[in-house]
């Protein structure tokens, strides 16, 4: 009787539990929703997205079920995402009702990601809320007055370091990428290239941290909230923004005591702390050591990645190679190309334009979050739906860009293809290209990704030809991978090898040479600097 009592218990409990997943699963497919791909209760399509390569999928699912809409919904683990793949639905949305689409989701491996608390740490990841706001004005100004002044000279600085640093180490050509970018930003922040090295470090560390291709808990969120003395995501990130943290902070305080000395130079640090905190509306010296160190890190990010994908493409589309090459020759001679040059070099602009199209920065775009309900084009939006508009759909609209699987610049220079625009003086400009974002979450640097490109991608083009590097073994070129990468929210591509063959040996020499004068320039100025200081300090002494 017992046994049979049970086994009534049990029947009825799974009944139950069937009944609630089987009306759970009609209603979250139910046929006036927005289309998209079946969900299951609970987990909807975690279980077939793939953490790799994630971007490919979404575009995968866009080709089945956006039809004319323009998006498709679906869901991972009760969060919903709207992926959006045209462009003028992502206008309509997060542009045109920016006011309530502008919000960002939670990361969850990352403490206070939207500085909900008061964190006040991450400008990009940020709620919409008074942090943001203040440190987006912040940073527009410092980056703003930096490109007015062509960066101090700090990007022809490092590009001559660069190409000095490829003939001498042409095999140590990844690391010097991303210091180089480092450098630029570590000088403009605080005025140290040394610290490049260690910023390259931190910027990947948090890239990792906050991207679905890292912890297991930005998939699996329940994980995260685990004790912390039995999660190790929690112990691991605890370490990870601590250090960071301090380091910004020390960065702060070190400016601060060198100002103070009178042996600090012009960046944006001293800026800030000679401004002071009214002018600015930041909170004091944590907002703004976090602030500062993420226009530093961020820096590499927009930089790295387009950098790498154009020696990739130089590789294998040599006839575009030779076309900058002619370019650079015609427009610069044998000095290197300037910012002023960048008028008359639209070849170089739009291969640089063409390679962020081909090989988008950030394929899966960036997350916004709904801060209402809404109804959008007759379907039912709820506050708290992700809108994910994904880049790597509106950059392969065959509409708008023909055999947009091929690495085509001429779709930004003749006439005829629906991207041309005029005057090529002005265009084609990577400005205002959708991988830079949307409506208020535009990326602030947007003309420092272009310029420090120009600069870069125009000082190879003067010095080498670049080559894919030969098996010492065989004799056979060894391959250059178009289709292998990371899979962070930023990308790259995986490791690869290629050789840098200086142009002539003149080119070669006159790098070399260019290089020391500046290297010998900068010292020379840093020690006058500080001469200065030590005088200015001795009278005050003296007094």
């Amino acid at each position: 009787m017992q046994l049979l009592t049970l086994a009534i218990l049990g029947v009825a409990i799974f009944g139950f539990v069937a009944f609630h997943l089987y009306s759970r699963f009609k209603d979250i497919n139910h046929p006036g929703k927005v289309p998209g791909p079946t969900l299951l209760p609970y987990i909807g399509r975690i279980h077939d997205l793939p953490i790799q390569h994630m971007w490919l999928k979404f575009k995968e699912w866009a080709e089945e079920y956006s039809g004319t809409n323009g998006f498709y919904l679906t869901e991972m683990l009760g969060a919903r995402f709207l992926v959006v793949t045209d462009e003028k639905v992502a206008e309509e949305l997060l542009v045109k009702r920016a006011k309530h689409n502008s919000d960002r989701p939670v990361i969850r491996s990352l403490f206070d990601s939207k500085s909900t608390h008061g964190s006040m740490e991450y400008l990009p990841l940020m709620g919409r809320n008074q942090y943001w706001a203040r440190q987006r004005r912040f940073t527009h100004s410092y980056l703003t007055e930096a490109s007015n002044a062509h960066y101090h000279g700090v990007m022809y600085h490092e590009a001559k370091r660069w190409l000095a640093r490829l003939i001498e180490n042409p095999d140590d050509f990844a690391f010097s990428l991303e210091d180089m970018a480092s450098k630029v930003m570590c000088e403009l922040t605080w005025d140290d290239p040394d610290l490049s090295e260690y910023c390259t470090k931190s910027a990947w560390g948090l890239l990792t941290q906050m991207s679905p291709a890292g912890p297991l808990t930005n998939v699996l969120t329940p994980l995260w909230h685990l004790p912390t003395i039995v999660n190790p995501w929690k112990i691991a990130e605890h370490k990870r923004h601590d250090e960071q943290q301090a380091w910004w902070m020390d960065r702060l305080q070190t400016t601060r005591a060198k100002l103070a000395r009178g042996q600090q130079r012009s960046c944006f640090t001293r800026q800030y702390l000679e401004r002071g905190e009214k002018r600015s509306n930041i909170s004091g010296d944590y907002e703004a050591s976090s602030v500062i160190g993420m226009m530093a890190l961020v820096g590499i990010f927009t930089v790295a990645g387009p950098l790498y994908y154009w020696l990739v493409i130089m590789i294998h589309h040599p006839e575009w190679q030779a076309a900058v090459q002619k370019e650079v020759d015609e427009v610069c001679g044998e000095r290197l190309p300037t910012l002023d040059d960048t008028p008359r070099l639209p070849v170089l602009r739009a291969c640089i334009k063409e390679t962020m199209r081909w090989k988008p920065n950030v394929p899966t775009g960036v997350a916004h979050e709904m801060e209402a309900d809404d109804v959008f084009r007759g379907y039912f939006l709820a506050k708290g739906t992700r809108i994910l508009p994904l880049d790597l759909a509106f950059l392969r609209n065959p509409d708008k860009y023909p055999d947009p699987e091929n690495f085509r610049p001429e779709r930004w220079l003749e006439r005829g293809w629906p991207t041309y625009q005029e005057p090529l003086s002005t265009y084609p400009t990577i400005k205002g290209m959708t991988s830079f974002g949307w409506g208020q979450r535009q990326c602030l640097g947007q003309t420092l990704t272009q310029d420090e490109l120009v600069v870069a991608c125009g000082a190879l083009s003067w010095c080498f030809n670049l080559r894919p590097k030969t098996d010492p073994a065989t004799g056979d070129n060894l391959p250059v991978p178009l289709d292998k990468s990371n899979s962070l929210l930023i990308i790259k591509p995986d490791p690869f090898e290629m050789a840098f063959e200086p142009r002539s040996e003149a080119k070669k020499e006159e790098a070399l040479r260019l290089w020391a004068e500046s290297d010998s320039r900068d010292k020379q100025a840093r020690r006058e600097f500080l001469r200065a200081a030590a005088g200015r300090t001795e009278k005050t002494e003296a007094l």
